[in-house]
């Protein structure tokens, strides 16, 4: 036997996807244990062994491929508990962290604190050298004093040192001696070189990027090395790869070396995840809102005509770490996410999260304030003696405690009230999220499907499109695991990249060349080194470029991989302008200036039929499980509606709403006004009238 195991560790559930030979792709939730995810890990593998009547051992021993994405490097930003980490700076710039690009994140409010840098002042030491922007040395680089610096580094108990000089990128000689030094006199700690790291210009984008990448590098290290290790003594004898910020799996040596590309790992991929199920449902064209709710975060992506939009804009606490990403944008709105009221008695749902442990009231392990759970429970949403694939029982008694003291009372209201209300706040909270990622950048919502994915999407997913105009959502057969389906389905990719400045009317041909060919020869040798066979090989090119006077580029691929003569030049300049006019409705006739060039390398995974196990007669009826009394304002309050076994349903049967679809790992609402009709591959299209 020859099985896949993806795995996505979230913040209150880890989710657990299997494929065995024949195609078949079974789903599982388990408790995510936050102290030691592999504990989380190996409880979800043990479901699976029982599952299959095997022993852990045999099932790992039999696992050809164990993909894994983990929150470890975002929790670790999140929560601050990453490594005590020094930073090496040109002399004279130890502000760039603090000053970071001289605007707030929210112009018009004026109290808003300045953030603290993501390494303190006091571990930044500045360094006597000095490189150009032409990759000229004006001062040279003080050896002496580097290692005086070393020295206090080493006083002042670093962990992990970044090293971020001026115009490294464009000459790396002063930092690539600096991580010599390093491992000369400071030898085990871990260090990261910007060049490196992130080779962009803009001065505090690349140094916070390598600032995280240097802080994560101890932690991560443990991390990684004892998941590795844990699954290696319980009998996996496959490959062992982690998923990336850019939406593809990779090495575990390759993120031990960059663990900045750990940053969103599993939220990057619930678009791959979309694009897949989408792609078996037999649609022509994809263009869809993927939202991600699970237990802790609300993760929105974009599937733009099939293509992933992908940026180097990306942020966790407010630090840039600025390296190739899907563009996903997160919240604080999942299932655990905390409802209270405020002094002025406004009520307020996260970004706080109950997390797993103790987790919300009705998880009956400690938790006592509500959270979006609780109400969805009190509401009549969920099966308490079916949560989670019959892992766990609720209480509802609990949840109605939490809601009753902490916001029916102080509002004056009763339960199923307050819980709507709960409900209301993180809708608010969701849509306009959305509305961040769509509207705000030119992008029309109207024109697009919603696909729900996670364990709470489904129980939201038609009032939030409502209220954006959306007419159709879709929830995949893998809804409750959206993101570790992707995982599964995802292909090895990694990002090689240069800052080569030029320009269309003096384009240096020789020098890109160069530096294209290199680039081609580092992507090549990465999928040499993941085994990938010749023809399952893609190697893409893209440039940032922009109009000379403007302060932001824009991402153009290529197909090219050398830009030979006037004729290529003019095809990719002319594929800037379509660009910039698509986004701005603009182009202008000023030369176009390309500052960094990209090359991302895949390894395309094996493309086939999968069967998520629907067994039912194609147009059988809805197979029913009885009723449940649920409160919806558009009812006017309590009613018992109709619940329908989801995992029995044929394809091309339809349910009118109000209804509830139970899935193993989801549940899915039907608001008056909606119909939901299933497809032979188990998905469900719902239709908003």
């Amino acid at each position: 036997m020859s099985l896949k195991i993806a795995v996505d560790v979230g913040g209150t559930f880890t989710d657990l996807v299997l494929e065995a030979e024949a195609g078949l792709v079974k789903t599982y939730k388990a408790p995510t244990t936050p102290e030691r995810i592999v504990d989380g890990i190996l409880d979800g593998i043990a479901l699976i062994a029982t599952d299959l009547s095997m022993t852990t051992r045999e099932l790992l021993a039999s696992c050809a491929r164990f993909s894994c994405g983990t929150t470890a490097a975002t929790n670790a930003i999140l929560e601050k508990t990453y490594a005590r980490t020094g930073l090496i700076c040109t002399e004279g710039f130890r502000d760039t962290l603090t000053i970071r690009e001289g605007g707030k994140a929210d112009t018009y409010t004026l109290a808003i604190d300045y953030p603290e840098p993501y390494i303190p002042r006091h571990l930044t030491l500045g360094l006597r050298e000095r490189i150009n922007s032409e990759g000229g040395v004006d001062v040279p680089l003080d050896e002496a004093q580097a290692v005086e610096l070393l020295r206090e580094m080493h006083r002042l108990d670093v962990q992990a040192i970044a090293v971020s000089l001026l115009w490294s990128i464009a000459n790396p000689a002063h930092e690539i001696r600096m991580g010599e030094l390093i491992a000369e006199h400071l030898p085990g700690v871990p260090y990261s070189l910007s060049h490196q790291t992130s080779p962009t210009i803009r001065e505090y984008r690349r140094t916070s990027a390598t600032a995280i990448d240097a802080s994560l590098k101890p932690l991560v290290g443990r991390t990684i090395k004892e998941l590795e290790s844990r699954l290696r003594a319980a009998g996996l004898e496959g490959v062992l790869t982690l998923m990336t910020s850019s939406g593809g799996q990779t090495a575990v040596d390759e993120v031990l070396a960059r663990p900045i590309n750990l940053c969103l790992s599993g939220p990057s991929a619930a678009p791959e995840s979309a694009r897949s199920a989408i792609r078996a449902e037999g649609e022509p064209t994809c263009n869809a809102i993927v939202v991600d709710m699970g237990g802790t975060s609300f993760d929105i992506s974009i599937v733009d005509n099939w293509q992933v939009p992908m940026h180097r804009e990306g942020v966790i606490d407010g630090n840039v770490f600025g390296v190739a990403s899907v563009e996903v944008k997160t919240i604080g709105a999942g299932g655990g996410s905390i409802a209270r009221v405020d002094a002025g008695g406004f009520i307020h749902v996260g970004p706080e999260s109950a997390k797993s442990v103790p987790g919300p009231a009705c998880y009956k392990r400690g938790g006592t304030r509500p959270t979006v759970t609780d109400a969805n429970l009190a509401r009549g949403f969920l099966d308490p003696a079916n949560f989670a694939g019959g892992t766990m029982t609720l209480s509802g008694e609990n949840a109605a405690t939490a809601i009753r003291t902490h916001i029916a009372e102080p509002l004056e209201m009763d339960v199923d009230q307050a819980a709507s209300l709960i409900g209301l706040t993180v809708e608010q909270n969701m849509v306009a999220a959305i509305e961040e990622i769509t509207i705000k950048r030119g992008v029309d919502p109207r024109e697009y499907v919603m696909v729900a994915g996670g364990a709470a999407a489904g129980l939201h997913a038609v009032p939030i499109a409502r209220e954006l105009g959306i007419k159709r959502v879709f929830v995949p057969p893998v809804a409750g695991v959206l993101s570790a389906f992707g995982i599964l389905v995802s292909d090895m990719k990694t990002t090689f990249s240069r800052s080569v400045p030029t320009s269309s009317d003096a384009f240096d041909h020789g020098r890109i060349n160069v530096m294209l060919s290199e680039l081609a020869a580092e992507g090549e040798a990465y999928l040499d080194r993941m085994g990938i066979a010749p023809e399952d090989r893609d190697i893409t090119f893209s440039v940032e470029a922009r109009y000379r006077g403007q302060v932001w580029q824009l991402s153009v691929g290529f197909d090219n991989r050398q830009i030979g003569g006037p004729n290529e030049l003019a095809a990719l300049t002319e594929a800037f302008h379509q660009v910039h006019e698509r986004l701005y409705f603009v182009r202008s006739t000023d030369p176009v200036e390309f500052t960094e060039w990209s090359v991302l390398a895949t390894g395309r995974a094996p493309r086939r039929a999968l069967d998520h196990g629907v067994t039912a007669l194609p147009g059988a009826a809805p197979v029913h499980k009885g009723a449940r009394s649920i409160y919806l304002r558009e009812l006017g309050g309590r009613q018992e509606v109709q619940v329908i076994d989801g995992a029995k349903l044929g394809a091309g049967a339809s349910i009118a709403g109000p209804a509830l679809i139970d899935q193993p790992l989801t549940t899915i609402v039907l608001y008056p006004g909606t119909t939901a009709r299933s497809t032979a591959n188990g998905g469900l299209w719902i239709d908003l009238h």
